[in-house]
């Protein structure tokens, strides 16, 4: 799976500049392009696929809502994500009637940030999702983030599959060659160009009393990697 394009419109250039460098770690998976205006904006929908614009309702004299009209009418396949410090419910109803994917009130952490453009792609790609560019490390630091509950099966190069069970951001359990646990991820971690599939999370399984945060577990897993190199 390719990098996804995100295209982020605001006015205030050094709120620009801080989700640059808040999106460096996942520079694999988010491939980023930054508009001041709705004129610099279509122009780079004109020319690139853009898979996600996240826009600030508030423009110089415009309005994200604007942007969101001209991508359902011109860019159907590009999903439109407004935040705003001022929402009401008029532009709340204007928006969700446009077609709009989420809105997030203003000021919003990165984290989510993050946590609404993956659900977005989750349910675009259905259920199951097979992943070809995305680091093992940076996948699980991402659903980490986003508290998602996912399965990952990982392949590597001798046909050898590893699992690993995530609930709401916690590890629940894993298991490759041999290994369990932090041990199998640690594992897995180490294998080359694996093939990573997602696949939602099923029932039946009763999650520990004490979850291991899955943020702790992949810190501890690449420590025990970088000790075995």
């Amino acid at each position: 799976m390719s990098r996804k394009n995100i295209l982020i419109v605001d006015r205030d250039k050094d709120f620009l500049l801080d989700l640059r460098e808040a999106f460096v770690p996942f520079k694999n998976i988010y491939q980023l392009a930054f508009a001041s205006n709705l004129t610099k904006a279509t122009e780079i929908l004109r020319k690139f696929t853009v898979d996600l614009a996240v826009a600030n309702v508030q423009l110089s004299g415009e309005s994200g809502v604007e942007l969101l009209l001209s991508v359902r009418r011109w860019y159907a396949e590009t999903h439109v994500v407004l935040y705003s410090s001022e929402l009401t419910e008029e532009i709340k109803r204007s928006a969700y009637h446009s077609g709009v994917s989420a809105i997030i009130p203003y000021p919003f952490k990165f984290e989510e940030l993050l946590k609404v453009m993956a659900g977005i792609f989750a349910k675009e790609s259905g259920n199951t999702t097979v992943l070809d560019t995305i680091p093992l490390a940076d996948l699980l630091q991402l659903i980490g983030m986003g508290n998602h509950s996912t399965d990952i099966i990982v392949i590597n190069a001798k046909r050898e599959r590893g699992v690993i069970r995530i609930r709401q951001g916690n590890l629940l359990e894993a298991e490759a060659a041999g290994r369990k646990g932090v041990n199998a991820v640690t594992e897995m971690l180490s294998w080359e160009s694996p093939i990573i599939k997602t696949c939602k999370g099923g029932h039946g399984i009763t999650p520990p009393d004490d979850p291991v945060p899955l943020h702790d577990a992949l810190i501890l897993a690449v420590s025990r990697l970088d000790e075995r190199t």
